[in-house]
């Protein structure tokens, strides 16, 4: 009887061992804002070592505040620039995963576009800002994340592939569309430059004509616990003449 006992307890101990591994990790619910500002409206909002690459401060903090209770000069906020989930087959390219939420757009009670999705820790989800019409400004001059980090300023650059990373890089929208076709874009371009180390990353596609709107992909790195995700998209006219746009190239560190 006891060796019978003792079988029994086997049993259920590798049975419970194999229900623990093939049971899927639950998921976790991820929210993220984004808003879509003029360049010169932000700079009123920060104070001198506060438009440096890379910068934090209380003026990011009072950006975001109105942002929040969308109140002020709605001058500045750049329309036709709309937060969008990505198809399947773009966030594969990507090397991460597309979801399906519901987006509250900005513009009343607040000036954010807003989502919410549950979605499983360790995956990318892939998201995209992209201008539904040709107005003016075409040209994104920062980007502003919120990860596991403060509000952060950062420049897009061009970085050379393996030699460093940087948590928002320029690709040009010919290559990425070119990328996205044969569904290496990520492997190809994007995992070797851009850093996630806080979670959160972005990439602007600039339009090789510079009268036509710049785009920018936002990368999700989806941690092991409910995170919050904050992103300010500043623009300008452009007055690149090179095709690319003619952006900045950031060399090794």
């Amino acid at each position: 009887m006891a060796t019978f006992g003792r079988r029994v307890a086997v049993v259920t101990v590798c049975l419970l061992a194999v229900l623990a591994v093939g049971t899927p990790a639950g998921a976790v619910e991820y929210r993220m804002k984004v808003a879509n500002i003029f360049d010169q409206a932000m700079m009123s909002f920060l104070r001198r070592g506060e438009l440096n690459d890379g910068a934090k401060g209380p003026g990011f903090q009072r950006l975001a505040a109105q942002l929040d209770q969308g109140r002020g000069n709605r001058g500045m906020n750049v329309t036709h620039r709309p937060l969008s989930a990505v198809p399947d087959g773009i966030a594969r390219a990507w090397g991460g995963v597309a979801i399906q939420a519901q987006i509250a757009r900005g513009g009343v009670d607040s000036y954010w576009d807003e989502v919410r999705w549950d979605g499983r820790p360790g995956e990318r989800s892939i998201w995209i800002v992209k201008p539904t019409g040709r107005e003016n400004p075409q040209a994104v001059n920062h980007v502003v994340l919120k990860g596991t980090t403060p509000l952060t300023l950062y420049q897009p650059y061009t970085a050379a592939c393996d030699t460093s990373r940087i948590p928002v890089m320029e690709l040009g929208i010919p290559l990425i569309a070119f990328q996205e076709s044969r569904g290496d874009v990520w492997d190809k371009y994007v995992a070797k430059s851009l850093d996630l180390s806080h979670g959160i990353g972005a990439v602007v596609g600039v339009n090789s004509n510079a009268v036509l709107p710049n785009l920018v992909y936002i990368i999700v790195e989806q941690g092991p616990t409910p995170t919050t995700f904050e992103v300010v998209i500043t623009w300008s006219d452009s007055n690149a003449q090179t095709p690319g746009g003619g952006g900045p190239v950031l060399g090794t560190f």
